[in-house]
């Protein structure tokens, strides 16, 4: 897990690096999670969580760019089930370092359209405030895409939607299975420190 994450700074700050040497722009973002966790026949409810982070957006050309970034990203979910006549309420909460590798195309000036794949490293899980951080899976793949609007030079902002890939949390109740995706629709707002 250690070296995982390592490997996901060190692509940071390669991309870093990158943009200070072709001019390109490195920021800071912070925002607003929505998750729409999909799982196994349960009642999901969202519990709104955050992400803040690092991005550097590596302009190609006119029309187009790249824009790695590392965000430190929480959400939940509430799952309410019956099973076996005993109705269940449960809170997961979830903490990730998520790096998502963008493609951005420019529309028109500062509107864009993004894409691209994600990958979650696993930092926090609790349920109904107990540590389960060992019973849920540590890498989450996912694939991002949205738009985005630069605006006031240094400033920008993302509408983003995120489908989870891989179940994120796998857990086996006598013969049922219980899983759930990490869906997360996200407004953040970057600012560029260059």
């Amino acid at each position: 897990m250690k070296k995982i994450i390592l490997s996901a700074l060190v692509v940071m700050a390669f991309s870093f690096a990158n943009a200070q040497a072709t001019g390109s722009r490195f920021g800071i973002k912070g925002g607003v999670n929505f998750p729409n966790s999909s799982g196994d026949s349960h009642e999901n409810e969202t519990l709104i969580g955050y992400q803040v982070g690092v991005f550097s957006e590596i302009k190609t050309d006119e029309k187009f760019a790249i824009q790695p970034e590392l965000l430190y990203s929480t959400h939940g979910v509430k799952n309410e089930f019956i099973k076996d006549g005993i109705a269940y309420n449960d809170d997961i909460k979830l903490a990730y370092l998520n790096l998502p590798i963008l493609a951005k195309y420019f529309v028109i000036d500062g509107l864009n359209v993004q894409a691209g794949p994600q990958i979650g490293f696993l930092m926090h899980a609790e349920e109904n405030g107990i540590n389960i951080t060992d019973h849920v899976k540590t890498v989450d793949f996912g694939l991002a895409f949205g738009i985005g609007y630069n605006f006031l030079e240094y400033c920008s902002v993302d509408l983003r939607y995120n489908i989870g890939l891989s179940n994120a949390v796998d857990f086996h109740i006598e013969d049922d299975s219980y899983k759930i995706k990490n869906n997360v629709f996200s407004l953040a707002f970057g600012y560029k420190l260059n």
